[in-house]
């Protein structure tokens, strides 16, 4: 006679008054142990064409606890630069978000991760991507779950955080040499090492200073020094 009506679930109904009734998701917003009562009516009819008067049958839905919806995040920073981020903010159909916590880390060589219950988070990179070249990238990622004041928790979600290298500059070596007063030294200075690229050249930076002999640099890194 009447069906549960729009936003109530779906009823269907069958001649031997057997019925299957599906709530759907038109109840989520429920929460836990909360109710709300749906109700249909039908008739019966008789082998002479008799209908009866419409009955009703009340269904009572009561709310089980939904659990939050957390969201991945994307996020970029540069090989050098410490990243403050927070977390999207997960969303609860029939309850409020009580914390954050996370699932799995970043990882070994992949900086370090200090991650906050209320799902702030920091990200240190550190010498983990010195390795990389001016503009070349790598990803790092992180999961996190979201928990609501049931105690119902998320699926865990995933943060990717691009981590872009820049140049870093090159270690060079000191030295001693040894020579005597009257003999030229020729020498080479320690090769100097790059983390992110190669070395192209050297160049003087001081020279011996007056009265200190003479020094012929070249661009290769080999020298002359003659005492004089």
């Amino acid at each position: 006679a009447t069906d549960v009506g729009a936003g109530n679930g779906s009823l269907a109904f069958n001649a031997d008054g057997s019925y299957s009734f599906t709530p759907g998701a038109n109840f989520d917003s429920l929460a836990a142990g909360e109710s709300r009562d749906v109700t249909f009516s039908y008739t019966a009819t008789d082998n002479a064409g008799g209908v009866s008067e419409p009955k009703t049958v009340t269904i009572t839905v009561t709310g089980t606890n939904d659990a939050p919806v957390a969201v991945a995040d994307t996020q970029a920073t540069g090989e050098n630069t410490v990243l403050s981020g927070q977390v999207p903010a997960a969303t609860d159909i029939d309850g409020t978000i009580v914390g954050y916590d996370l699932s799995t880390d970043v990882g070994a060589g992949n900086g370090s991760l200090t991650f906050n219950a209320d799902g702030s988070y920091s990200f240190t990179p550190g010498t983990d991507f010195d390795s990389l070249a001016a503009g070349e990238s790598r990803d790092v990622t992180f999961s996190y779950t979201a928990t609501d004041n049931d105690g119902g928790v998320s699926e865990p979600k995933t943060v990717t955080i691009t981590v872009t290298g820049t140049n870093d500059a090159p270690v060079a070596v000191a030295d001693t040499r040894t020579t005597g007063e009257n003999s030229v030294l020729s020498g080479q200075v320690p090769a100097a090492s790059d983390v992110d690229g190669t070395i192209a050249g050297y160049d003087l930076a001081t020279d011996v200073g007056t009265g200190n002999g003479t020094l012929n640099f070249n661009a290769d890194g080999s020298y002359t020094f003659t005492p004089g």
